[in-house]
């Protein structure tokens, strides 16, 4: 049995709500605060980008999943589950009729979700979350800020290891869904929780692997190592025994999964690890949707895009076809 399967971070998936397009004298309560739609920040200050801007960018972003055909998808980078099924309905036509995604530790409210695909012989078996896995000799606290958002500290995840059991064609894989700390501004500390991180997701493989289950690491992993070979934060991930990365045997200029607009640079952030013992029959990264700012890639783009706010995302959808 072939299983299509694909991680992409969307970039900044989130809901708009009636009462940013009400006046502020509306007396339906449940109106004013309904989710009507999905949009796009236009930046990390929060700003939200235009219904007509985000009609194209969300179509984009629909056509790169749609060009992928997968049967699990997983996000990053989305603001919860009513906008996973938002976004779906919208602009996908229902093609995903599972999905799970579950609040994690993130400031800005990103999470990771995992959908499967309608029709889709894939039984969803366990769930299981780790944002409330702390680091060793830590205790988790969580501090509101401003009396909006919350501010999370002592845990390993900063946003979630979201592990989910699917029996296939009478096997279990165990899907891994991860998006791991960012790089910033302080990459010594960066590197260090980054590696942290993976260290307990390899801790995760290991006991799937003890239980008789297949582990498949996936997600957006914030590092590439053979472009920066001085942070090794992933490599408890990429050197694990018991995983294989479809993708290595590609030349380095076609392994790249991200376009980082500010510095007009590639790199592979995107990542798809499964258990050494199945059978990868095929490994693609789709870049249709990128913006045009992006010159490493020269093939063909979906309609409309351009070079500003009009891109699937920044990063790509990558993709293998397992043989089960």
């Amino acid at each position: 049995m072939k299983l299509p399967i694909t991680t992409f971070n969307v970039e900044n998936l989130f809901n708009r709500y009636a009462f940013l397009d009400l006046p502020w004298n509306q007396k339906d309560y449940e109106k004013f605060i309904t989710t009507t739609s999905v949009v796009s920040l236009a930046s990390r200050k929060g700003d939200l980008v235009n219904y007509t801007t985000t009609q194209i960018q969300r179509t984009n972003t629909a056509l790169a999943i749609k060009e992928a055909v997968p049967d699990i998808l997983i996000t990053n980078e989305i603001e919860n589950l009513y906008t996973l099924r938002n976004f779906n309905h919208g602009f996908l036509n229902d093609y995903f009729d599972r999905m799970i995604s579950i609040d994690g530790n993130d400031l800005r409210g990103i999470d990771v979700g995992v959908l499967i695909r309608k029709g889709a012989k894939a039984e969803i078996l366990e769930i299981r979350t780790h944002i409330d896995d702390p680091e060793k000799g830590k205790t988790i606290t969580r501090q509101s800020i401003n009396n909006f958002g919350y501010l999370v500290k002592g845990a390993i995840f900063s946003r979630d290891c979201l592990e989910m059991d699917v029996r296939v064609n009478g096997k279990i894989l165990t899907f891994l869904a991860n998006h791991l700390k960012a790089q910033d501004a302080h990459p010594a500390q960066s590197q260090a929780k980054r590696k942290l991180q993976a260290e307990r997701v390899a801790q995760l493989v290991t006991e799937a692997d003890n239980e008789g289950r297949i582990p498949i690491v996936l997600g957006d992993l914030n590092t590439d190592p053979d472009r920066s070979p001085a942070d090794q934060s992933i490599q408890a991930l990429v050197n694990h025994p018991l995983l294989q990365d479809p993708f290595a045997g590609l030349p380095l200029n076609q392994r790249w999964t991200h376009f980082y607009d500010y510095k007009k640079t590639v790199s592979r952030l995107d990542y798809i690890l499964p258990h050494k013992n199945v059978k990868v029959i095929d490994a693609t990264i789709v870049r249709k949707g990128l913006s045009t700012k992006c010159t490493q890639y020269s093939g063909p783009r979906f309609p409309n895009i351009g070079p500003v706010h009009t891109e699937a995302s920044d990063h790509c959808p990558t993709s293998v076809v397992v043989d089960l």
